[in-house]
């Protein structure tokens, strides 16, 4: 009996101390990705301003890009659930939000790259800037 409390004892003192790294890894994580994002934003800062889309730095590319988010304007989603319904397309809403901005940008593309007139402040849109890395 003794022995087992020994071993358990060991067991819960090496999970006490995973755990305590774990949060300290998380930390780290949590400060590299803040200066990840602040460096990043400093980088597109400087292209932007030079108007410029990519360049290479010692064999490495880096390109500037857009991902726009889209959702459902929160005061008006009953409104855009019936409209989508209306148009046969209420499966939407039971799906999750990329499918959504899927079947946005196909009802763009067959507009001629313009938001239908019905979706006209039912759907907000952001974007978010980004660099991609791409090793040579």
């Amino acid at each position: 009996m003794q022995d087992q409390e020994l071993e358990m004892g060991d067991i819960a003192e090496k999970l006490y101390k995973l755990r305590e790294q774990k949060r300290n890894l998380e930390s780290q994580l949590k400060e590299l990705n803040n200066k990840v994002d602040e460096t990043e934003w400093q980088l597109i800062e400087i292209m932007t301003t030079k108007e410029m889309n990519m360049f290479k730095h010692k064999g490495i590319g880096f390109i500037l890009n857009k991902k726009e988010f889209k959702s459902a304007n929160k005061e008006r989603r009953d409104e855009l659930y019936q409209e989508f319904k209306n148009r046969g397309m209420e499966d939407l809403f039971t799906i999750n939000a990329n499918t959504l901005s899927g079947k946005i940008n196909e009802l763009r593309e067959n507009n001629d790259g313009v938001m239908p007139e019905w979706l006209d402040g039912l759907i907000d849109i952001s974007e978010k800037q980004y660099i991609s890395i791409r090793k040579n």
